[in-house]
């Protein structure tokens, strides 16, 4: 999450806070407002699973209960401006970058602010499923009508992703490789200010950083030449 702060994704702030003998994520919750009278306001909040009248057991694609599809989700842009609806399709970019297989409906979300106004949540709940091997390596939605896993992405893959978004594919593949370049100019920075704060696992952040930035850098390498 910090990452995505870093290459100009809008994220909820996060750290890591020390809670007796274990630690815990602490993410600020962004669906509230202090209003003029200073009294704290709830701010609506639609996940992707809500918004597309979806109940939350069937939030995964290929569940029990499928549920919605890549191009379900990318659609619920419709609802959203235009500079939302390109700033979705960077959460997913950023999501496959970062092999978070675990994105599923219930990770994107739409605010409804007082007055009406939809607008795109935060990015607010990443993982990466890269260091821990026994953790589900298939991402969440289909890609190009198949399950595949982080290193699978190739450029005929974002291609079809930029058809479910109604773009050009060299748009989007261009926008593939500007994150991917963003990786790599802030991944060390990012890396020394997540390390050192309060809680941090010793050794684990510059492991993700490093497995992340080779998942990138291995996509990103690929943007050109799709593989059969």
């Amino acid at each position: 999450m910090r990452l995505a702060q870093a290459v100009g994704i809008n994220t909820a702030e996060v750290s890591i806070l020390p809670a007796g003998a274990r630690r815990a994520i602490c993410v600020l919750r962004y669906d509230r407002r202090v209003s003029r009278s200073n009294q704290l306001q709830r701010l609506h909040q639609e996940d992707f699973a809500q918004a597309n009248g979806v109940p939350p057991a069937r939030k995964y694609e290929r569940g029990t209960l499928p549920g919605p599809d890549l191009a379900t989700l990318l659609a619920t842009s419709r609802h959203l401006p235009p500079k939302d609806a390109i700033s979705l399709l960077d959460q997913f970019i950023f999501n496959i970058l970062v092999a978070n297989t675990d994105a599923h409906a219930k990770n994107y979300s739409l605010l409804i602010h007082i007055g009406g106004e939809v607008r795109l949540a935060p990015l607010y709940d990443v993982s990466c499923a890269l260091p821990w091997p026994r953790v589900v390596q298939h991402f969440a939605q289909n890609i190009a009508g198949k399950k595949r896993r982080p290193g699978d992405v190739d450029a005929r893959h974002w291609d079809a992703i930029a058809r479910a978004s109604n773009l050009r594919p060299a748009d989007v593949r261009k926008r593939v490789q500007e994150l991917v370049d963003g990786f790599v100019a802030q991944r060390v920075e990012v890396t020394e200010a997540v390390a050192v704060l309060a809680g941090d696992a010793s050794g684990y952040v510059e492991q993700a950083a490093e497995l992340i930035e080779g998942n990138a850098l291995r996509i990103g390498g690929r943007l050109r030449s799709p593989r059969a």
